[in-house]
């Protein structure tokens, strides 16, 4: 430990004579990191510091967008801070597609970035870049370290901002010639954690009131549940009401969606289940979503007479899209507490949400039955959608599912096509940037060694990320990805056909063996060609992670077998539609 030298100026004690990088090696100790993403430019720029502190893994990556991608999943299933290292120029240009979705799904992340001496700035230095200009617009704080002895202070202020209130990334830049510096730093203090505001208790007055007069209530929990650990809450507002609860894709495993509550996704997500439950809803309590155009359909697919009531920790969501009649500002945790207290209080009568809610559960179970049905290994093409089912069967839904978002990978967003349990999903934000599921399932492995990771991936995605397979074997994360291969860009190629245009630009004629580059990477890899080889492959895979390898199944499918919500979707919101759709049936429902 760095001797302690004079006191700071607040009262508190000195690391003694150090420079910004051991001072930034003392936080991150203090913060109890364990793991920091990333590739090193100079070694003396933080690695060499951080050798002194076995606690903290730096992992490796292939490519410095994939450090952002698994600090974030990394974040999610976690509950930390996410942290990752790039170097000047190219390095912390590459962070700017994962900073911007990072942005748009407030993920709790610290960059970490070297940059070129301020001594030459202007004068053609090397790997000079304007970093601060590229980070300001998807960063929530981004900010250069120009004095060494404000470094403590930086550091602060950076993990408190990433995590309270609404969270996000914060970007940090150390000048080369700031970072060579050694000087008194006042030593680490964590800041304050658990900064929650709950909610104007007149408001949520009001709110009971509309809940308790409800008889088809819908909640619908977007990512802010997830990101206040709010999930017990979520859970016992549900069942006082009770009500049928929706999620959008950053929700998703705010509830386990074999809970009696849980209806499935909202949007473009929607099953006849999730779109039925909300459909009928005569009120509906949005929390912690911004209900963006995928989630609302643009705004197309959602109740509009229902009485809608909106909990957001931000003021700026309020009514952004969607204007509540009644809106509660503050944590989702502690507003979704002051609900449960206050319906509980009012005891109003719940005999018609009771029934309801009933109504909804018939009919959701008569629908998944027809969906086991639909799903069944049988024919001979190989559909998403059978492989999906068999994932959940063999591995008896305990996995953390990590999502791309392509035309074939989004079936494993449609439940119960695809079910995950309480916290079991890491997905994109609306950004929706290719490679986040590929590589990010390292860093959800990493957060949650003792969980199954999956990642499901078009073969479009993979092919981007597949570098970090080696990431994956290096660091003991056995992650098993299943590529839905249809040699081509499966939406775009959707919507050449529906617009009548010519397939340009979205087949791959040059396409990689898939199991060839796995196992060259050292990982277990089959390829799956027909449903019979389903379940085997699955097998296979199962015991090839737990002895700690990890497994790429690459499964040639039916490139036009689309899911109905999808099919819906681009019909009603977007007006494209298929002659002779191939989607699966309409209406399962008994």
């Amino acid at each position: 430990m760095a001797p302690s030298g004079v006191d700071r100026e607040a009262g508190g004690e000195s690391t003694g004579t150090v420079g910004p990088w051991a001072a930034i090696v003392e936080a991150l100790g203090a913060e109890e990191v364990e793991y920091v993403f990333g590739l090193p430019g100079s070694p003396t720029l933080l690695y060499n510091d951080l050798a002194d502190r076995p606690e903290i893994t730096p992992v490796l990556v292939r490519m410095e967008t994939s450090s952002v991608f698994m600090a974030m999943a990394y974040a999610r299933v976690s509950g930390k801070v996410g942290v990752l290292h790039a170097s000047p120029g190219p390095g912390m240009a590459n962070l700017v597609p994962g900073l911007l979705e990072a942005f748009y799904a407030c993920s709790p992340i610290l960059s970490l970035v070297s940059a070129a001496d301020r001594n030459y700035e202007g004068m053609g230095v090397f790997q000079e870049t304007p970093s601060m200009d590229l980070a300001r617009p998807v960063s929530k704080w981004a900010v250069r370290l120009d004095i060494p002895e404000r470094t403590t202070w930086t550091m602060e202020r950076a993990f408190a901002l990433a995590r309270n209130g609404k969270p996000g990334p914060v970007f940090v830049e150390i000048p080369g010639d700031v970072a060579a510096a050694s000087t008194s730093i006042p030593r680490y203090e964590r800041p304050l954690v658990g900064l929650r505001p709950a909610a104007d208790p007149a408001l949520v007055e009001r709110a009971v009131h509309v809940l308790a007069a409800a008889e088809a209530p819908v909640i619908v929990a977007g990512g802010g549940v997830a990101l206040a650990h709010a999930e017990t809450e979520l859970s016992e507002l549900a069942r006082a009401l009770p009500a049928a609860v929706l999620t959008t894709p950053s929700g998703r495993g705010s509830i386990s969606e074999y809970d009696r509550h849980a209806f499935g996704q909202v949007g473009l997500y929607r099953t006849d289940s999730s779109a039925k439950a909300l459909d009928d809803a005569d009120t509906v309590l949005l929390v912690g979503t911004r209900m963006e155009e995928f989630q609302s359909g643009l705004w197309k697919l959602f109740p509009h007479e229902a009485r809608v009531i909106q909990v957001d920790i931000d003021p700026f969501e309020i009514a952004r899209n969607i204007k509540p009649e009644t809106a509660l500002v503050g944590d989702a945790g502690l507003v979704l507490a002051q609900l449960v207290a206050g319906v509980e209080a009012a005891g109003a009568d719940s005999a018609k949400r009771v029934a309801h809610l009933d109504d909804l559960s018939a009919f959701k179970e008569s629908f998944e039955r027809a969906v086991e049905l639909e799903c069944a290994p049988q024919g001979e093409e190989l559909k998403t959608k059978q492989i999906l089912s068999a994932v959940n069967r063999i591995f008896d839904g305990e996995t953390i599912l990590v999502n791309e978002n392509g035309g074939q990978d989004l079936w494993s967003y449609y439940c119960p096509y695809f079910k995950v349990g309480l916290h079991g999903c890491v997905a994109p934000a609306e950004q929706t940037v290719m490679g986040l599921g590929v590589a990010g399932a390292i860093g959800a492995k990493l957060g949650r060694p003792e969980a199954t990771v999956v990642c499901v991936t078009g073969d479009s995605a993979f092919q981007m990320y597949a570098k970090e397979i080696p990431t994956a074997v290096q660091y003991d994360a056995p992650v098993l990805w299943i590529i839905l291969n249809n040699a081509g860009l499966g939406w775009p190629k959707w919507i050449q056909r529906a617009t009548g245009e010519k397939y340009i630009a979205t087949d791959f004629d040059a396409q990689p063996d898939h199991v060839a580059l796995a196992r060259a990477y050292g990982a277990h890899a089959e390829a799956i060609a027909a449903p019979d080889e389903i379940a085997p492959a699955l097998e296979r895979a199962r015991a090839s992670l737990a002895e700690g390898l990890p497994c790429v199944l690459d499964c040639v499918i039916d490139t036009w077998d689309y899911p109905r919500g999808f099919v819906d979707f681009h019909r009603d919101v977007w007006g494209l539609e298929l002659p002779g759709d191939r989607s699966s049936a309409t209406d399962h429902a008994e």
